[in-house]
C-alpha cells in the first residue's frame, strides 16, 4: 500500500474517533485539524502555499462585500467605481494564484519549450530546469479558491466570515489530493454538526470498500503491464498496443474513480455529501456526453468559470452579432459558442500538467466537440433522406462504439510517455507482435483475476446505469446475509488486492495533477 493511502487509511480512522467526539455544533473543527495535520505531514512546510491561498481569497472576498455594501444608495457613478475596484482586487488575487500555480508547475516546461525554439532558430541557450517541488493538490484547491472568490463577486452568496471555514474548504483531508473540485455554496455540509447515522455510516464503508475493489484489484494490477510497456513503447506492436490503450484507459478510470469513492465513502461516514465526479462515462454514446460523465467537476468549473466567462463577454458578444450579420450561416452561428470552447479545452489540457500529451489531448476533444456541432446539420439532412431515425438501436450501438475508440484513443494521447510513443503506440495496432502478451507484465493467473474484476465492474456499471440503487439493495437483506456480503468484500480486496512485495506501489494516478 502506498504512503499516501496509508496516510488517508489513517486521516479518515482518526477524524471518526475526533468528530463524534466534538459537540455537534464544532464537529468541522476536527475535521480542519485532521486536514491540517493530513496536509502537514505530506507536504510539511509546502502547507504554507495552501495557507497563503486561504488568506487571499478570505480577504478579498470580503473586501470585495464590503465594498458593495459600503453606500447604502450608492449612484450609477458610485457603481461604476465599487465594480472597477473589485475588479482590481479580483484580478490580482486570483493572478496570484495562477502565479504560484504556474510557476511551480510549468515554469520548467514553458522556459524547456522556449529555449528548444530559440535554439532551433539559431540561437545557443542553456536553460537550467529548476527543481520545484508542487504543494498537495494545488491544482485543485487554487480552482476551488478561483471559484469561491467569482462566485462573491457575482454575488452568489455572501463571504464567510470565518477564515478557518475557508482553510477547511480548500483543504479538506479527503478532496485536497484529487478533487473533487469543490464550489463553496455545494459544501455547506462540512460545516454541519452530523449525528452517527448507522445506515450513513454503513454505506459510506460500503462506498470506500468499492473504491478499494477498483484501486488495488483493478488499477494496481493493470499498471503492472502498462508499466512495462511504458519502459520501451517502441519495442511493442501488435497485440501488446491493443492491450495497453485498453488497460491504461481501465486503469485511470479505476485508479481515479476509486479514489472518488473512497473520497465520498469516508465523507458520507460523517454525514457530508460531496458532488459526485463519475457516472458511468463509458456508457455515453457522444464525446460531449463523455465529458458529462467523467470528471464532472472539473468540466461544471471549465464551464462556469471559463465557458461562461468567454461566451458572454461584451467583446464576444460584439463579435457574434457582427458575424451573425454578415454571415448568416450554421458555422457563423457556432462561431463565438467554439472560440468559448476552444478556451475551455485549452485550459482543460493545460490544467493536467507541463506536457504536450495534455495540451494535445484537450485539442483532441475540442476539435472532435466542435466538429460534432459542425456536422450536425449535415447528419440531420442525412438522416432523413435516408429515412432513418436517429434514436433507433442500430445507431445508438454505432454511436456507442464510435464514442469508446475516440475515449480510447484520447487516453492513449493523455497517458503515454511522450507524444510520439502515444502515435506510435496507435498506428502499431495492425502490426503482428512476435512476443508474447503474458510475458509483459501480467501472468496468466493474474489476466484471470482482472478479467473477473472487470466483468464485475461492467456488472454494477449496467446496474447503476438502470437507476438500481446497490447499496439500498444490500440494506434491504436480512443481517447475517448483510454481513457475510461485507466479510466477502474485505476477503477480496486483502486476497486479491495488487499490494505487498510482489508489487509494485502505485500512488493515486491524479495526485500528480
Amino acid at each position: 500500500m502506498n504512503s499516501s493511502m496509508a496516510y488517508l487509511a489513517g486521516a479518515i480512522a482518526l477524524a471518526f474517533i475526533l468528530y463524534y467526539s466534538f459537540p455537534l455544533k464544532i464537529r468541522w473543527v476536527a475535521l480542519l485539524i485532521v486536514s491540517v495535520a493530513f496536509y502537514a505531514l505530506l507536504s510539511t512546510y509546502l502547507f504554507a502555499f495552501a495557507l497563503c491561498t486561504a488568506i487571499g481569497v478570505y480577504f478579498s472576498a470580503r473586501a470585495i462585500h464590503k465594498r458593495n455594501n459600503s453606500i447604502e444608495e450608492p449612484t450609477e457613478e458610485d457603481k461604476k467605481r465599487i465594480k472597477k475596484l473589485n475588479k482590481t482586487v479580483i484580478v490580482i488575487t486570483i493572478l496570484f494564484n495562477l502565479g504560484i500555480l504556474a510557476f511551480l508547475k510549468y515554469y520548467n516546461f514553458l522556459g524547456g519549450s522556449v529555449c528548444s525554439l530559440l535554439n532551433l532558430m539559431g540561437a545557443n541557450i542553456e536553460f537550467r530546469a529548476l527543481k520545484l517541488i508542487l504543494p498537495l493538490g494545488i491544482s485543485f484547491y487554487t480552482l476551488a479558491a478561483i471559484g469561491y472568490l467569482v462566485d462573491v463577486h457575482r454575488k452568489k452568496y455572501a463571504p464567510e466570515k470565518n477564515f478557518f471555514k475557508i482553510l477547511l474548504f480548500l483543504t479538506y483531508f479527503n478532496t485536497v489530493m484529487e478533487g473533487p473540485i469543490l464550489r463553496y455554496d455545494g459544501a455547506a455540509t462540512l460545516f454541519e454538526g452530523h449525528r452517527a447515522d448507522y445506515k450513513g455510516i454503513c454505506h459510506g464503508f460500503q462506498r470506500i470498500l468499492w473504491g478499494l475493489f477498483k484501486k488495488l484489484i483493478i488499477a494496481d494490477r493493470a499498471y503492472l503491464l502498462i508499466k512495462t510497456i511504458n519502459a520501451s513503447p517502441t519495442s511493442y506492436s501488435g497485440a501488446a498496443c491493443l492491450l495497453y490503450i485498453l488497460l491504461y484507459t481501465l486503469q485511470l478510470y479505476t485508479d481515479f474513480s476509486g479514489f472518488m469513492d473512497i473520497s465520498l465513502g469516508a465523507s458520507e461516514i460523517f454525514g457530508i455529501k460531496l458532488p459526485e465526479n463519475f457516472r458511468q462515462p463509458f456508457f455515453a454514446k457522444s464525446a460531449q456526453e463523455f465529458w458529462q460523465r467523467w470528471h464532472i467537476t472539473l468540466g461544471t468549473w471549465l464551464k462556469e468559470y471559463v465557458f461562461y466567462s468567454v461566451a458572454l463577454s461584451p467583446g464576444m458578444m460584439k463579435f457574434g452579432k457582427k458575424i451573425k450579420k454578415k454571415h448568416k450561416n450554421h458555422f457563423t452561428k457556432i462561431l463565438p459558442t467554439g472560440i468559448a470552447l476552444l478556451a475551455v479545452w485549452v485550459c482543460n489540457g493545460v490544467w493536467h500538467g507541463p506536457q504536450w500529451n495534455y495540451i494535445v489531448y484537450g485539442l483532441y476533444y475540442f476539435v472532435i466537440i466542435f466538429g460534432g456541432m459542425l456536422m450536425e446539420p449535415l447528419f440531420a439532412k442525412l438522416y432523413k433522406k435516408m429515412k432513418l431515425d436517429s434514436n433507433c438501436i442500430g445507431l445508438r450501438i454505432m454511436r456507442h462504439v464510435r464514442t469508446l475508440l475516440i475515449i480510447f484513443v484520447g487516453e492513449t494521447i493523455f497517458g503515454a510517455p511522450t507524444l510520439y510513443d502515444a502515435f506510435y503506440i496507435l498506428g502499431h495496432l495492425f502490426v503482428p507482435y512476435d512476443g508474447s502478451v503474458l510475458a509483459l507484465g501480467l501472468d496468466w493467473k493474474e489476466m484471470i483475476v482482472l478479467a473477473v474484476a472487470v466483468v464485475v465492474l461492467i456488472a454494477v456499471g449496467f446496474i447503476k446505469e438502470k437507476k438500481i440503487a446497490v447499496r439500498d439493495g444490500i440494506d434491504s437483506l436480512v443481517l447475517p446475509l448483510r454481513w457475510l456480503i461485507y466479510v466477502a468484500g474485505i476477503a477480496v480486496v486483502i486476497m486479491f488486492g495488487a499490494y505487498g512485495s510482489l508489487y509494485t506501489s502505485v500512488p493515486f494516478m491524479y495526485g500528480n495533477f
